[in-house]
């Protein structure tokens, strides 16, 4: 990864970007350096950036801080970050854009979705039949979105429930990988047409991608079509179509390519409007292909130029190709009445895989954590009978110095709070053995101060789950020592974080 620094007026880039905490820039642009003096807001900004470091436009991200930037993005079809921490924008409405609100929120954007290198479920070009088919995940793939529950893709975008993970929106994770994925691998064109394969039901499309589409449509800008491809007459469900056969049940819905053919049809109000288009087709999920082909055969005889097939999830590894056979002819505009046998059929396996998983799931590991440390931060005694006062005065009883350890789990857990403190994260701890009053038995009090917080104490298993959710977001593999906490204890403990950096 490089940086590049674009500025109006001429500037020491070195100086500035040292100021910033950031690396020497690999390139710096003034207007000057600008062909005819393009003024920001010109893509001529990051194509001159794209020629001179010998890369692609789709291998670039904008970090910018005004409208001006934002237009620069999109006009060079270059996904845009806006810097919200610096930003010099009064009104941002009519500004859709990913935002951070401080650096760590770009390195967060950059980690789980602008630097991962694409993979898909499946992938296929079809050059000459003008058509590229993206699936991202397979179908029965489960993500974390708690400590200890998940949940499966038809949670989201078949049977529409609203998933949290961590503070995050589980439908607008997917879809930013969707997105990005595409992004980098050339199959998100700047200035193409997004739309969305209309559901069942007469007039209806899938309420989670449209609710997405509507705003990261600028991601490339590109422009949002929802009307642009309509079921005109209801048609089976085919998610219910795809339970039956699952479930070995007999199938009594037609939902074959001619059951498409019937049914839906590109907007009349679009007609001469797609002609040497890139019109981006998003579904949830695909099986044999049937939505897609039948989408791509409405749009290529309605004028555009290629078209792209993204979906969040595929059944099955293999897809079928529909062309039609030579004397059928079809109106883009209406329904039409053509059966299977008016196609030829092609089953094809394309380039298979299992997607993102493993990223996708360290991704919703890292949200999950960022949620409980940000919980945390701002309520240290969540469960307390006391309150958070009384968790800055000690219990009463007799207190003395944590300079020695009674038990391994101790050691154990003081050993990673140095790390943290010294190496990872900014808090401040010390330890405490207490005898509470009346009592004869020791109490371990662990007094943490987290970022912008003064200390609290938390007893042993508080201390252990803050440290374990600070791990899980600094990308540490770490463990606490399961009870009574000996030698024997500590050993186990060891050999599965041993396991786990093995894995």
């Amino acid at each position: 990864m490089a940086f590049v620094l674009l500025s109006t007026d001429p500037m020491e880039a070195d100086a500035a970007m040292a100021a910033a905490g950031l690396p020497t820039p690999a390139l710096h642009l003034s207007l000057d350096d600008i062909p005819d003096n393009k003024k920001r807001g010109s893509g001529v900004w990051l194509q001159e950036v794209a020629q001179r470091l010998k890369l692609r436009t789709n291998q670039l991200l904008l970090v910018g801080t005004t409208r001006w930037d934002w237009l620069t993005g999109i006009n060079a079809g270059v996904a845009y970050i806006h810097a919200n921490w610096a930003s010099q924008v009064r009104d941002a409405k009519r500004m859709d854009a990913l935002s951070a609100s401080d650096p760590d929120g770009v390195a967060e954007l950059l980690e789980h979705f602008f630097l991962p290198e694409p993979h898909w479920t499946f992938a296929e070009d079809s050059t000459g039949r003008a058509m590229r088919i993206r699936s991202l995940l397979p179908p029965n793939v489960r993500f974390p979105h708690a400590a200890d529950r998940t949940f499966e893709l038809q949670d989201v975008f078949t049977r529409g429930r609203t998933i949290t993970i961590g503070n995050q929106d589980a439908r607008d994770i997917l879809m930013l990988r969707l997105l990005s994925s595409a992004y980098l691998d050339g199959t998100l064109p700047g200035r193409s047409l997004f739309c969305v394969y209309p559901s069942s039901n007469v007039g209806k499309v899938s309420a989670q991608l449209a609710g997405f589409l509507e705003k990261a449509k600028v991601m490339v800008g590109s422009y949002y079509k929802e009307d642009l491809l309509e079921r005109a007459i209801a048609a089976p469900d085919t998610s219910i179509e795809r339970v039956k056969r699952n479930r070995g049940e007999a199938r009594t819905a037609d939902i074959s390519i001619a059951a498409q053919t019937r049914t839906v049809r590109i907007n009349p109000r679009h007609r001469g409007k797609l002609d040497g288009k890139t019109v981006v087709v998003f579904d949830d999920f695909t099986t044999e292909g049937t939505s897609i082909e039948w989408a791509r055969a409405l749009l290529l005889n309605a004028g555009a130029a290629e078209v792209i097939a993204l979906t969040v999830g595929k059944y099955g590894s293999r897809h079928t190709r529909y062309d039609l056979r030579a004397g059928a002819a079809i109106n883009p505009f209406d329904v039409n009445n053509l059966t299977a046998a008016d196609f030829l059929q092609t089953t094809c396996a394309g380039r298979t895989g299992q997607g993102p998983t493993a990223s996708l799931t360290a991704a919703a590991k890292h949200f999950i954590a960022a949620a409980e440390l940000q919980t945390a931060a701002q309520s240290p005694l969540a469960g307390s009978e006391n309150g958070q006062e009384a968790r800055l005065q000690p219990p009463a009883g007799r207190r003395s110095p944590m300079t020695a350890y009674k038990i391994a789990r101790q050691r154990h857990l003081a050993d990673m709070l140095t790390h943290l403190q010294q190496r990872a994260y900014p808090l401040v701890w010390r330890g405490e053995y207490l005898i509470p009053a009346g009592r004869t038995t020791t109490t371990a009090l662990w007094w943490i101060a987290l970022p912008g917080q003064v200390e609290h104490w938390y007893d042993t298993g508080e201390a252990e789950r803050l440290v374990s959710g600070i791990c899980l977001a600094a990308g540490i593999i770490w463990e606490p020592v399961a009870a009574p906490g000996g030698a024997s204890q500590l050993a186990e403990a060891l050999a599965r974080m041993g396991q786990r950096r093995d894995a």
